[in-house]
């Protein structure tokens, strides 16, 4: 079997759509963990993808995100604190809405709601959802232990105010209940499923290098569609969009694109 083959019936095998993703990307994943599990050839895999869900689900999450930090790249998390974020407090009398997709361990989503937190909203005032594939990464998303790597961005004052350290685990720290409450998870295929509408801020970040360039068009007029005139899309720092104005978006800075309707 090539992999051509392969790929489209593990596919259908997966329910999941590997036309988005980079071909070569898509090859290289399965070969590592063939050779993690010692299988010898494609039909092989296909054989062990319809027999062992253990083995299904340890594919499927080579195709999603599991790595994230809270603030990464702080920059960008200071300018959505200083513009974007007092920007839509000022100009929307109704709930803020924002969507992380994905999510990955819930890091992003959460890093938002103490930036809100920490803006005077309460928790009414604003709807934080966060979806991602991967249903084992929404149930430690949920749990939100991180490590100290994940909140060395994190500043001080923060840590001691929203991060509750466990004392039987080295290193070890759970984010507070009353920001846990704050977002809601689902598990969503972002290339599949549809998307809900009426959107004030949209961050995928870190999710477009996976994917080829038709479906990060496909992908980008799906989130401006969804968003609301003068929402926000907020990308990866090594992100970008080619000519945003087809999808009636404006670069802002960084990496923060807004849908204007002229």
């Amino acid at each position: 079997m090539d992999f051509e083959s392969f790929k489209n019936e593990a596919a259908y095998l997966l329910k999941i759509n590997f036309d988005g993703y980079k071909l070569k990307r898509v090859q290289r994943r399965t070969d590592s963990l063939m050779r993690r599990h010692n299988i010898e050839d494609y039909k092989k895999c296909i054989d062990k993808l319809k027999k062992d869900n253990s083995f299904k689900d340890a594919y499927l999450k080579k195709f999603t995100i599991n790595t994230s930090e809270f603030f990464r790249n702080p920059k960008s998390f200071k300018y959505l604190e200083n513009e974007i974020l007092p920007d839509l407090i000022n100009k929307n009398n109704d709930k803020i809405k924002i969507w992380s997709a994905p999510c990955s361990n819930g890091s992003e989503p959460y890093t938002v709601a103490i930036i809100l937190n920490e803006l005077g909203l309460k928790n009414n005032e604003y709807e934080i959802l966060a979806s991602d594939l991967d249903k084992d990464i929404l149930k430690k998303a949920k749990e939100a232990y991180y490590s100290s790597s994940s909140l060395k961005n994190v500043p001080d004052k923060l840590m001691y105010k929203y991060f509750n350290p466990l004392s039987d685990e080295k290193n070890l720290y759970q984010l507070s209940r009353k920001i846990r409450n704050s977002v809601k998870f689902e598990k969503k295929d972002l290339i599949n499923d549809r998307y809900s509408s009426g959107w004030n801020l949209i961050l995928s970040r870190n999710f477009f290098i996976y994917l080829t360039k038709e479906q990060k068009d496909i992908l980008t007029e799906k989130f401006t569609k969804n968003l609301k005139n003068n929402g926000y899309l907020f990308l990866g720092n090594t992100e970008f969009i080619f000519n945003p104005r087809k999808f009636n978006l404006d670069k802002i800075k960084l990496s923060f694109y807004q849908k204007n309707l002229k």
